[in-house]
């Protein structure tokens, strides 16, 4: 689902930053080169139920037939910083890794462009940069500790500018605990899998684009702040974004199937997140709360999204720990008053680090996913009814490396 869906995954590598350090390649006379990454895989079974759009064989085949091997959201990248005083030049570039569909039909890439960007920056002002980077909206990325199941139902995606955009130019700075972002969006065209609605399968978000009648997005802007709370062990963001004048044809895969044209769209979303940290960093939990509104200019469409996920992660030892979470989402047509689409979904893991730089993992989760404005197929296809609900308990074994 990975290639799919790009979700923001592999947010645990958080907690795995503490222990490992990125590769050193070189450093001398104020120039520094690193690299580092997170390379995973996992076998997935998943139990959607086939009259659904998700689970159906004539749609995404996510059913209990067969096993999968798959990547959860792997990268790697080099950055690169030269110091001259108190003033420096940085540069990244880094790749989404997907080496389990390399070798699809559908020809997708084993390497993709996750984050390439120039800039300066000065000790005391922060620093400015230019390309495909990561958004400040990210600093409101908390409420699950999983590698694959958290995460569903936030509103984050590299079109739209919340999560890794292209064309934007942001500034970015710490005053001691205190994290300031703020990000322009250029004029872009969206030619792969757009997310008006959601990052995921979980409330009707995937939206196909034909790529050779791109949607055009004219501009956009969001920042985010963050404060860190050291006595307490307390973490604080609050983040906005939007994107204005969206123009184009898209299908919803997990909707009605009928094509939509957005004529001078806008989304608006705002996000607030907090973690805490308890038993000297032996204890974390975390919640996040997200709204995203997306209104079209001709009245095509104007819907609004609730989503909320909160989790924990338990260190039983020094290598092993366990973690869960729950996640809701909810869609509403603002014009009928209809709810759209709507998931609950529980999730539990457990991971063993038999090295400070890697894991291996068994999760899985269960969620009751409803969307309401889809259908229901039989074996060779077919529509049979509207309303293309499913539950289904979904099982991840795997093993990450980090550097």
């Amino acid at each position: 689902m990975k290639g799919l869906f790009k979700l923001s995954t592999l947010a645990v590598s958080v907690l795995a930053a503490s222990q490992v350090s990125a590769i050193e390649l070189y450093n001398a006379e104020g120039t520094t080169a690193n690299m580092y990454g997170a390379i995973a895989a996992h076998v997935s079974k998943y139990d959607y139920d086939k009259s659904s759009i998700i689970g159906n064989d004539y749609g995404l085949a996510y059913n209990s037939d067969k096993t999968l091997i798959e990547d959860p959201g792997s990268w790697f990248g080099f950055d690169l910083k030269h110091q001259f005083g108190s003033v420096y030049g940085i540069a990244k570039i880094e790749w989404d890794v997907d080496f389990s569909t390399a070798t699809d039909l559908d020809n997708r890439r084993a390497l993709t462009a996750r984050q390439t960007y120039a800039g300066f920056g000065h000790d005391d002002f922060g620093s400015v940069t230019i390309g495909r980077q990561e958004s400040p909206y990210m600093k409101t990325d908390k409420g699950y500790y999983a590698y694959w199941v958290g995460g569903l139902n936030m509103m984050q995606s590299d079109e739209l500018g919340s999560r890794r955009a292209p064309n934007t130019v942001v500034w970015q700075n710490d005053f001691d605990n205190l994290y300031v972002g703020l990000q322009y969006q250029a004029a872009r065209n969206v030619d792969d899998y757009i997310f008006f609605g959601g990052n995921g399968l979980n409330f009707g978000g995937l939206l196909f684009v034909d790529p050779a009648n791109p949607v055009s997005i004219d501009d956009g802007f969001g920042g985010s702040l963050a404060y860190t709370i050291e006595s307490t062990g307390t973490y604080l963001a609050a983040a906005y974004n939007q994107a204005n004048n969206i123009n184009g044809s898209f299908l919803d895969l997990l909707g009605d199937l009928i094509e939509n044209t957005a004529t001078d769209a806008e989304i608006k979303q705002y996000a607030i997140a907090v973690e805490q940290h308890l038993l000297e960093g032996g204890l974390s939990l975390s919640a996040r709360f997200e709204q995203f509104f997306a209104k079209d200019g001709a009245n095509a469409f104007d819907t609004e999204t609730t989503t909320f996920g909160m989790g924990a992660n338990f260190y039983v030892s020094e290598t092993v720990r366990i973690y869960g979470g729950y996640e809701m989402a909810e869609e509403k047509n603002n014009v009928s008053g209809a709810t759209k689409s709507e998931v609950s979904q529980f999730n539990l893991g457990a991971a063993w680090a038999p090295v400070p730089w890697g894991e291996v993992y068994l999760e899985g989760y269960n969620d009751d996913v409803k969307l309401n404005e889809s259908y229901t197929f039989d074996n060779e296809g077919n529509v049979t009814d509207f309303g293309g609900n499913s539950k289904g308990t979904h099982v991840f074994l795997g093993a990450a490396v980090f550097f």
